[in-house]
């Protein structure tokens, strides 16, 4: 059976829910899957949705209304999904396909994908479905027209758009720069007279690796900031480590060798994440201040 007509197969058998992942998702592409979801069966997808995709063609903004217009289903977005998961109840579909013809083999030439049906109940499926929508970010129509512009910026700007899958080459552990998580809300709005042009430009350097999703609101952002930097390499390290207290001199260790930096620029970024840890999880991080040690657990 061909790798698309699987996928369908395994929706149409759906009864009570469907749940998609997939960084690209094009609407030609959701309305046939759609299709063959049953009626009443509650439709749950994540995808990337960042202005690049959306500039360069890979990736719908059409998908939040066709989701919109059946009941019971969502869109949401995580700026750094790269799964492919598709699930019918208890049967799943992990691979390499995203949500489009030519990954579906719905178009010719197609690509040669991979798509393993798995029961979603082992091997952590669950738990990482779980983990995924908690990380995720509500579309909203206001986040759609926020992408829309960024997108035509980006085509009128006669730049090239980067490569969706590009990385980076140099692979380093990233650390927030600018002083104050509070700046890059400034930065994200346009408000520059705010801070120093240094502090702007770290400000900016941040949103860009954590590709926040335009069109949120003060508190939204603030959530989503949260949640997104929640999941950095960083943050899981310092999680693990400070549940016994992380002390100054053994986090400066831990940013020299996880990322590289000389004694002064790990103090100072130290100090950054400190304030941005006790100002965004206020329940779970503190400073004992009269040791310097970063506890995770108690409430201030």
């Amino acid at each position: 059976m061909k790798i698309g007509e699987h996928l369908l197969s395994v929706l149409s058998r759906a009864q009570t829910s469907v749940q998609i992942a997939a960084p690209f998702i094009k609407s030609y592409s959701l309305e046939r899957a759609l299709m063959a979801v049953p009626e009443g069966v509650s439709v749950t997808c994540v995808t990337r949705w960042r202005p690049e995709d959306i500039a360069s063609g890979v990736c719908d903004l059409e998908i939040l209304d066709q989701l919109s217009e059946r009941p019971g289903s969502t869109l949401l977005v995580h700026p750094h999904l790269h799964a492919k998961f598709f699930a019918a109840d208890d049967v799943c579909l992990v691979g390499s396909a995203n949500l489009t013809h030519t990954a579906l083999g719905w178009r010719s030439p197609a690509n040669l994908e991979l798509l393993v049906e798995l029961d979603s109940q082992e091997h952590g499926l669950n738990e990482w479905w779980t983990k995924l929508t908690a990380n995720s970010i509500v579309a909203t129509q206001e986040m759609k027209i926020a992408l829309a512009e960024k997108a035509e910026a980006l085509r009128k700007s006669g730049n090239p758009i980067a490569r969706p899958e590009a990385d980076p080459e140099e692979a380093t552990v990233w650390t927030p720069q600018c002083p104050r998580w509070t700046g890059l809300w400034e930065a994200y709005v346009g408000d520059e007279d705010q801070m120093p042009a240094s502090a702007m430009r770290s400000a900016k350097d941040d949103l860009e690796v954590l590709a926040i999703p335009p069109g949120l609101n003060e508190v939204e952002f603030q959530e989503a900031l949260a949640t997104i930097f929640g999941t950095t390499i960083i943050v899981q390290e310092i999680e693990r480590l400070s549940t016994t207290g992380l002390t100054d001199s053994a986090a400066h260790d831990l940013l020299r060798s996880l990322c590289g930096l000389t004694e002064k620029e790990a103090v100072r970024r130290w100090q950054v994440l400190k304030g941005w840890l006790s100002a965004l999880f206020p329940n779970e991080y503190h400073v004992e201040t009269n040791q310097e040690v970063l506890m995770r657990g108690r409430t201030l």
